[in-house]
């Protein structure tokens, strides 16, 4: 083990090194231009995700999820008769790593497009880096609202946004639970962070009363000062924004301290199975939100069946340990695949793929029916479907309890005071949602 350690800070800090010379002079020498792939040479696709510190797993499901796509792309002829590979980078869910593992990527003149990253913390950091060398990316999971409100024309996501999340999460804890009173806590992460801040001022707009606000440490072993400064006067719901291993914690000690009536309510990067593990007993009856399917007709359940299945075949593992991002990981890769295709043309015996091309190509993404909804690219890079579930655990499993779609989220914007309506609905709705949800605010 500690042998293993060794050699991995020194590929860490090789990495490193390796990133200081390709932003010295590589990254710039080959931003922008054309991709040109040699007969016999595969289209090269970027992966980053954490495989080794926060969240495995689910980074695991979206690495497998667009595999699986580029699989049957190959399977059925490849892109005008040449295959696509998948390259994989670990990232940590960490900042600097995913600037490193980016620098990496954008040295790689045959890299054209990156699906990830995972954690908005390392998605944020990285596609500077990307911006500058012309290479667009498609995350599956990354949902702060920085990641897409920076103006980068080659930032995209089939996930939702975190202020669809701070909204369907507040509309449930008001008007299905009841809630009169939270506590909000954050991992002091940008992902958590972003959506807490989000959820905060979501309840209180809507009625509710945000009794204390704090971000933790992510590496703490014990939560119970924190937790013990709530016990003369319990809130009636903690929210946490962060991901599975400190939600585990905070749902454990709640409860031995007592606050058994308190209700633990969380985010997408809890909503795992790992978290079902590691809190045991202590997370029945409690909730977490992420991403939903809703509305979508019998072949694009029959599609969901079948990826599933194929999911487990391919890698033989189980499809729900994998949870929650399998299906975006295969639009995500999907979207790249489709616009490649519009926009890769054969020269002589080679490939040849337009940087910019392609940058527009993935966001003119228009009614693309994949396992997550109908994905259409705003001018932010805003693709997916908005869909947002609530699933609490009954029986040591995740189960769907509401699900709000876009229209749903438009109309709960409409009916916010106006300026939180406002801030919401143009951080969040494509631009047909928020003339409706406009329309209906107006309306007698």
């Amino acid at each position: 083990m500690r042998q293993f350690k060794g050699i991995r800070m020194f590929a860490l800090v090789a990495m490193a090194l390796f990133a200081v010379a390709s932003s010295a002079g590589n990254v710039s020498a080959q931003a922008g231009g054309t991709v040109t792939v040699a007969k016999g040479k595969a289209i090269k696709i970027g992966w980053a995700g954490d495989l080794s510190k926060q969240l495995i797993k689910p980074s695991e499901g979206v690495q497998y999820g667009a595999q699986i796509a580029v699989n049957r792309i190959n399977a059925a002829g490849g892109i005008n008769g040449f295959q696509v590979a998948l390259e994989s980078q670990d990232d940590q869910c960490t900042g600097d790593i995913a600037a490193t593992v980016a620098q990496k990527f954008a040295s790689e003149p045959d890299i054209v497009a990156i699906v990830g990253h995972i954690c908005s913390g390392a998605t944020v950091p990285a596609s500077d880096v990307y911006e500058k060398a012309r290479i667009p990316i498609v995350s599956a999971s990354a949902t702060a609202n920085k990641v897409t409100n920076r103006g980068l024309d080659i930032v995209n996501r089939v996930a939702f946004n975190d202020n669809n999340q701070a909204l369907g999460d507040s509309a449930f804890l008001i008007n299905v639970l009841k809630v009169k009173n939270i506590v909000v806590l954050d991992d002091n992460q940008a992902y958590g962070q972003g959506l807490a801040k989000a959820l905060a001022a979501d309840f209180t707009a809507l009625g509710g009363t945000v009794l204390d606000a704090e971000s933790i440490d992510k590496d703490a072993k014990d939560y119970s000062p924190i937790l013990s400064k709530l016990l003369a006067n319990p809130p009636d719901l903690i929210f946490f924004g962060g991901y599975y291993g400190p939600g585990a914690l905070l749902t454990q000690q709640m409860h031995s301290l007592g606050m058994t009536k308190t209700i633990f309510f969380s985010d997408d990067g809890v909503k795992t199975n790992d978290y079902l593990q590691l809190a045991g007993k202590d997370a029945e009856t409690q909730y977490a939100s992420a991403i939903g399917s809703a509305d979508l007709d019998k072949a694009t359940q029959d599609a969901v069946t079948a990826f599933q299945a194929e999911f487990e075949k391919t890698f033989s593992v189980k499809y729900g340990d994998y949870d929650p991002y399998q299906p975006a990981g295969f639009d995500a890769a999907q979207v790249i695949l489709n616009a490649i295709k519009s926009v890769a043309k054969v020269d002589g015996d080679n490939l040849t793929i337009d940087r910019e091309s392609l940058i527009k190509a993935i966001r003119a993404t228009k009614a693309y029916q994949g396992l997550t909804g109908t994905l259409t690219c705003d001018s932010k890079g805003e693709c997916g479907a908005g869909v947002v579930s609530i699933f609490q655990v009954k029986g040591g499993a995740w189960v769907t309890a509401k699900t709000y779609n876009a229209d749903d989220l438009a109309k709960l914007a409409a009916a916010m005071p106006g300026a939180a309506a406002a801030a919401t609905m143009a951080a969040t709705m494509p631009a047909s949602a928020v003339t409706m949800a406009a329309t209906m605010a107006a309306t007698p």
